[in-house]
């Protein structure tokens, strides 16, 4: 398995710093990790280090997005309660619950549903909306309030 990074020829120089999230047309990319002057790591949804807070489009029913395999096309949503309603060929948006993404950002849909090891929730493979195999432009997101949001969230650590 392998952690993925993709290279964006923007810097600090571009107004680019890290935890800030990347996207496309299509949907989120991943995250960006280090920057220097003119240039930036992503760490992508396709890396064992990315794990993204997304929920149902219809719902607020959540989980955490894992890339778990070396296949581009997929990653799976994991720890969904058992009661929740959901069918092959749903939506996943991100949560807005963490600083990077806000909410309401395509991920991709239901492909597959199974239950988690422990038998206690679901595990869902998502197609991921975002074609990785023929990246380009990329959207890099910038939260005005991480700073402040952070902060008070330091406070409880």
């Amino acid at each position: 398995m392998q952690d993925n990074y993709i290279t964006l020829d923007k810097g600090t120089c571009d107004g680019i710093y890290p935890e800030m999230g990347v996207a496309n047309g299509n949907g989120i990319i991943g995250i960006v990790y280090m920057v220097s002057d003119h240039y930036s790591l992503v760490i992508s949804l396709l890396n064992r280090k990315s794990s993204i807070s997304c929920k149902f489009k219809h719902s607020d029913y959540f989980g955490y997005l894992r890339w778990q395999n070396n296949d581009s096309r997929y990653a799976f949503l994991e720890d969904l309660p058992r009661y929740a309603q959901f069918q092959k060929g749903d939506t996943i948006v991100t949560s807005g619950y963490s600083a990077v993404y806000p909410k309401g950002l395509i991920v991709g849909t239901v492909d597959n549903i199974a239950d988690s090891e422990d038998g206690h929730s679901y595990l869902l493979r998502i197609r991921l909306a975002a074609d990785f195999s023929c990246l380009d432009n990329v959207l890099v997101m910038h939260n005005r309030n991480c700073a402040e949001q952070h902060e008070l969230e330091s406070l409880i650590k």
